[in-house]
Order: structure tokens, then sequence, then C-alpha cells
């Protein structure tokens, strides 16, 4: 009967975990101490895929990841000190973790710690220190980043004011389909900042701002037309 009991006790374990919509073998890993398989148990927890959202639990799983150095269970750790899910909201433990995955070169990261800066948010206030992180963000590729680092350009906050660069930006921003940055494209054309000036051009980001439910661009359409 002893020799039973332990693959019983497998079985039972498998099952439960299978019940509960949990990979057994996902779950098996994380226990043992596989960063990603920690964060993919976290994702589950926080987003109720496939088990009971569970925000502590959440907590509990991308913290085990963070606390080994890994990027991604930083960045996760970070957003729930950022928002108050499972732990109260703290924005200075949010800047702390989302730093720690941003200097190891997660672009989300890099976005986000740029965020904080740029608000004032858990850390001073830092033009420059926003620029420079959104500058990564946006160098990886992220739209939200380079929206905001146009931003930057347009104003001159950070950064040499240049309404060349701010298109620059706006524009890669755009061709990833962020409204925001297309109504501002439409403006720069409209008013012939960075560029030659070409009512168009302006009508045509315009428009595709609207079809994105810009309402910005729609009141702007509707004055150029007038």
């Amino acid at each position: 009967m002893k020799k039973m009991f332990l693959p019983i006790v497998v079985v039972v374990v498998f099952s439960l975990a299978a019940a509960f919509g949990q990979d057994a073998d996902l779950l098996q890993k994380a226990s043992a101490g596989d960063p990603a398989s920690q964060v993919k148990i976290g994702n589950q927890y926080a987003f109720g895929q496939g088990v009971a959202r569970n925000s502590r639990e959440a907590v509990k799983w991308y913290r085990k990841a963070a606390e080994q150095g890994y990027p991604d269970g930083q960045y996760r750790l970070g957003g729930l000190y950022d928002v108050g899910f499972g732990v109260p909201p703290d924005p200075a433990t949010a800047v702390k973790w989302y730093e720690q995955a941003a200097k190891q070169g997660l672009p989300d990261a890099e976005y986000r710690v740029g965020f904080m800066y740029d608000q004032g948010r858990g850390v001073s206030k830092d033009d420059t220190q926003a620029a420079k992180w959104y500058q990564l963000a946006a160098n990886a590729g992220r739209p939200q980043a380079q929206f905001k680092l146009g931003e930057m350009y347009e104003t001159g906050r950070g950064v040499p004011q240049s309404y060349k660069e701010a298109w620059k930006w706006y524009f890669q921003a755009a061709q990833q389909n962020r409204p925001e940055a297309q109504f501002k494209l439409g403006k720069f054309c409209e008013q012939g900042l960075g560029v030659p000036e070409n009512t168009s051009e302006a009508i045509k980001w315009y428009q595709l701002a609207i079809a994105k439910g810009d309402s910005d661009a729609e009141e702007s359409l509707r004055a150029l037309q007038k």
C-alpha cells in the first residue's frame, strides 16, 4: 500500500492543477523556481486565465520572478504597485521595479520609467530623465514611447525643441496606428510644422485618426473644411 501512496498523490496534484485550469507542468516548473513559468502563473492569476482572478497570488508569483532578477517579473510587479492590485498603491516601489527591468533593456519598462519621470509619479518630475527613457523605448519600436518623445521634441521638454524630430517620432507612432500621432501629423501638415504645409495630407491624417475614434481630429478636420 505504501508503494502506491506517492503515485496517487502525484495524480491528485496534477488533477487539481487541471481542475483549476493550470498546466501541471507549468506549475511544477514555477514551483521549482523557473522565473518564466512564475510570470506565466502570475499572469493567470492577474488576468483570470483558467483560474479565478487573485491579486495576492499574482503578486506572489511575480515577486518570486522579480527577486531572481527576471525583468518581466520586475516589470509586472512594478505594475501591480503602480495601480495597487494585490498590494497598496506605491508609485515609488513601482519605479524601483520598473527601473530594474528597464536597466536590463525591457522596452515596456523603459517606457514606464519615462512616464513616471514625465509625470513626477513616485519620483521627482524630471523631463531629461523622461526623454532619456522614452528614447530607449522608442528606439525599440514602442509606439506609445514614440508618441511621447514626439511631444517632448514638439514642446522642447527635456530635449532641444525640434518640429522635424517631433514629426519623425509622431510618424513612427502613426505607422503603428496610434490615432493621437496621426492627429498630430495632421496638425503639422496643416500648419507647416517640420514639413511643408499640405492641406490634402492634413486631411488624410485627420481621417485616419477619426477612423480610430479621435475626436480632436474630427474637430480639426471640420474646422479645416469650413
